[in-house]
């Protein structure tokens, strides 16, 4: 935000963009990232194709150290799948009824352990859902292979199904970032 001892931070974006510009090396090892005016939904369904999602910044912002403003939004491109749910772990002192979720897709004849989500639940919710899954508990893991916190969770024959949302899937097969949408 500072440039030969001149500081930016009141100049409005597009200015400071500018003397970005003049000072990145050729051939950059930074990428110089073009102001695109009016293209926003544009960029968002290109972002949806595997980036994280997108900044929409106001051009004649200043930058506000230190300080969060409405002139500049991240904007996500979530991920939607839906999973069966297989199993629940046991509740923490912050709520009633659960902690987590385990969840699974199948995979061929068998189901495929893809994660946990365990935010997103209201009280009512969990309770409603709570009293699904105890009707549905079995001692059969329904994962074909061993998982997170797997001593540790109630498993559940694979009848209800959820929507969730997330960032992206992880090396190991599984999703992160997991707000459920519904169940």
């Amino acid at each position: 935000m500072f440039l030969g001892g001149k500081d930016l931070r009141r100049l409005p974006l597009l200015a400071r963009k500018e003397e970005l510009r003049g000072v990145l090396p050729k051939p950059p090892l930074l990428a110089y990232s073009a102001h695109r005016p009016e293209w926003g939904t544009k960029c968002f369904k290109e972002a949806e194709h595997g980036l994280e999602g997108i900044m929409a910044k106001r051009a004649a912002s200043p930058y506000l150290s230190g300080q969060r403003s409405g002139d500049w939004l991240k904007i996500k491109a979530a991920r939607r799948q839906e999973v069966v749910i297989a199993g629940f772990t046991a509740h923490r002192l912050s709520r009633p009824c659960f902690g987590s979720l385990g969840l699974a897709v199948r995979e061929g004849n068998a189901w495929r352990y893809v994660g946990h989500v365990g935010t997103g639940f209201s009280h009512a919710l969990l309770r409603q859902l709570h009293g699904r899954l105890l009707a549905l508990r079995t001692d059969r893991s329904p994962y074909k292979q061993r998982v997170k916190d797997g001593a540790m969770t109630t498993c559940v024959k694979p009848r209800l199904v959820a929507e969730v949302k997330f960032t992206e899937w992880t090396a190991a097969g599984e999703r992160c970032d997991t707000p459920p949408s519904s169940a």
